[in-house]
């Protein structure tokens, strides 16, 4: 989120995107989603040359070209998709862009009036591998509760812990004495002594 959409006097507080396991399974859904798209046009070319030339068989290269076209052009909206896509807290609400959509990241907005809380949900297989894990938010009313999940998120357990800090900040008033979010291990953030 650039700056000309925060609204006036919102700060941003944290910026997020999902780790690299959240595009390795688009890279795999790729493969389903292009591969079918590129049969599918196969199918299409050969029934046309059917009708249109009577003769319905291309060489293999030509239907292997376009499978392998389908694949890479829906592995790169994939990518495009990610790189939209970002966990977002500011001092007004949060931001939740989902990237595992296939043409934009559909965008849930929590003021933090609706907020009720988060939590660190179970890992994927990938995530063990990226230090990752899940982050699930719970909002709504007292009559309603929805939940939007922002998947393979680093510092995930932190970051929930800051959510929780600028929940109690926003309740007092005390938005002012908020810090931005430092994606660092333990030890590693500037102003905070070696454990």
């Amino acid at each position: 989120m650039h700056e000309k959409f925060l609204h006036e006097g919102e700060t941003l507080l944290a910026s997020r995107r999902s780790s690299p396991a959240v595009l390795i399974l688009c890279f795999l859904r790729s493969l389903l989603e292009g591969g079918i798209a590129g049969v599918l046009l196969s199918v299409i070319l050969s029934l046309i040359g059917a009708f249109a030339f009577s003769t319905p068989l291309l060489p293999v290269w030509a239907y292997a070209s376009l499978i392998v076209f389908s694949i890479v052009i829906a592995f790169l909206q994939h990518i495009r998709t990610w790189n939209e896509a970002r966990f977002r807290v500011t001092t007004e609400r949060i931001l939740i862009a989902d990237p595992t959509a296939f043409f934009h990241a559909p965008l849930f907005t929590v003021k933090w009036l609706q907020y009720q809380e988060s939590e660190v949900d179970h890992r994927q297989a990938l995530d063990v591998f990226f230090l990752a894990r899940p982050i699930k938010i719970r909002y709504g009313t007292a009559d309603a509760k929805y939940e939007a999940k922002f998947p393979s998120l680093r510092y995930a357990e932190d970051l929930k812990h800051f959510l929780d800090k600028v929940d109690a900040a926003v309740r007092r008033n005390d938005v002012a004495s908020l810090k931005p979010f430092v994606a660092k291990p333990r030890g590693k953030r500037d102003g905070e002594m070696a454990r």
